[in-house]
């Protein structure tokens, strides 16, 4: 992002000029505030010690309007719960606030050569329900939420001042997106590798461990809910591995020479920073890919650029990438082959290339994901670096400087501003992480068939 999000909604809102609250500030800071202006940004109140921060109050005939920016699409109908804490806490400072608004972004609007804040900020006073859509007024999602907010102060007051608690593992901690302390509350380093609570999708596993059973072939084979990867995790805790033998088969009987082995990375702009992007839409600045031909040699291209670099990153992949055999890539339908697809709506003219390679490409994580091959050290995962190990104790993520795409993004980052010697260091760094995504790749398909071919010979 060139600039922090709060500079283009004051931009929108025409209050680049107004004051703004600073942290630490008293209820009596705040009040001067408002005396003084009719708009205030970041305008902090405290309440017995509860702090919040209302991002714009606007003076209005019969009180304050709230004004609340998102730096999302779709804001939910669940943000009407601190927009009505807020209220309670600024009433205990003698603040009203009449009314509340959203502004979110506009997930339609495609940018052309400059940013249109009218057309890309939008206002609303209402929010998102589950399907994206603006059902409910911001007033009536705030009416079905009745709380004492005193009791909760008084609650979480008892829970800071006590010496210890207990923790409790629920699905609270998972569900949705995991809990960010959950391994500082759960330490599962040494748990078994087939421990009943990495059964994956389990509705009962928690039950079942609060029962005392701990290893997933412990269950009755009835608690099993009927799901492949399930079963792959019961059988491979009864006898270390588990895979089949028809299924894999088949599936390898697809890959097609030359092999291609293929790895996007990518960072993601909520702010659409070139032409023809939407909100949240990603720029692509580096692949991986490795080319195994009929022979079986290995050979290795890569492509890395910063800013705009999204057609040089097409013509180079296009290029490059053979025009027969199968692509393999892992986890594709919401990563490499999305990107392509994105690709293709931005550069209409290599859509068509584009959509070819798509149709070649084949998911690497498929046999995983399914439950056609499960070792017990997976631990109920099945991503890339989960899946490596199984198949080699050689080559580790854990070699590299970077070691998650995450890490690469953060990295990707900095190059630009890096000095020239720094920028040649970064680049390598990225390059040995993405290179080592495409070589991990090679190294599983050819686990998978190695696994085939010994069960043929004991056969």
């Amino acid at each position: 992002m060139e600039k922090p999000f709060s500079d283009y909604w004051k931009e929108y809102l025409n209050i680049q000029n107004a004051p703004c609250g600073q942290v630490g500030d008293t209820n009596e800071d705040t009040l001067n505030l408002l005396k003084n202006s009719d708009v205030v940004c970041s305008v902090r109140f405290e309440y017995r010690n509860c702090r919040t921060r209302i991002p714009v109050l606007m003076k209005m005939e019969d009180g304050y309007k709230a004004i609340y920016p998102h730096l999302s699409a779709y804001p939910k109908e669940s943000e009407a719960q601190l927009m009505k804490i807020n209220i309670q806490i600024a009433q205990s400072a003698g603040v009203h606030i009449t009314s509340n608004e959203i502004i979110y972004l506009n997930k339609e609007y495609i940018r052309k050569d400059y940013l249109d804040l009218n057309e890309f900020l939008l206002r609303s006073d209402h929010l998102f329900n589950r399907r994206n859509k603006p059902s409910k007024t911001i007033d009536e999602c705030m009416e079905q939420y009745d709380f004492d907010l005193d009791e909760w102060i008084d609650t979480v007051q008892t829970l800071l001042d006590s010496p210890e608690f207990t923790l409790d593992r629920s699905k609270k901690c998972t569900t949705g997106r995991r809990c960010s302390y959950y391994d500082d509350c759960f330490d599962e380093s040494k748990l078994p590798d087939d421990s009943i609570l990495f059964l994956t999708t389990s509705s009962h596993k928690l039950q079942a461990y609060a029962n005392g059973i701990r290893r997933i072939s412990d269950l009755e084979p009835e608690d099993i809910e009927g799901f492949k990867l399930q079963y792959a995790q019961y059988m491979a805790s009864k006898h270390g591995i588990f895979y089949d033998k028809v299924a894999l088969k088949i599936w390898t009987s697809m890959i097609q020479y030359p092999i291609s082995y293929l790895d996007f990375e990518w960072d993601t702009f909520a702010i659409p920073p070139y032409e023809n992007m939407k909100a949240f839409d990603v720029l692509c600045f580096q692949y991986s890919l490795h080319i195994e031909d009929v022979n079986h040699n290995l050979s290795h291209h890569d492509f890395f650029d910063t800013a705009d670099c999204r057609e040089k990153f097409i013509l180079s992949l296009l290029e490059t990438i053979p025009k027969k055999g199968s692509i393999l890539v892992y986890n594709m339908e919401g990563a490499e082959k999305l990107r392509l697809k994105q690709l293709g709506e931005q550069f209409p003219k290599y859509k068509e290339q584009l959509d070819q390679i798509c149709d070649r490409m084949i998911d690497l994580s498929k046999p995983f994901e399914c439950g056609l091959f499960y070792d017990n050290r997976m631990r109920g995962h099945y991503s890339l670096k989960k899946v490596l190990p199984v198949f080699t104790d050689e080559y580790s993520y854990h070699q590299l400087s970077i070691q998650n795409g995450l890490n690469a993004v953060f990295t990707y980052r900095t190059f630009d501003s890096a000095l020239p010697e720094q920028k040649q260091v970064i680049r390598q760094e990225l390059s040995n992480y993405c290179k080592m995504d495409t070589f991990a790749e090679y190294v599983i398909f050819h686990g998978l068939e190695k696994y085939l071919k010994e069960d043929d010979v004991n056969a």
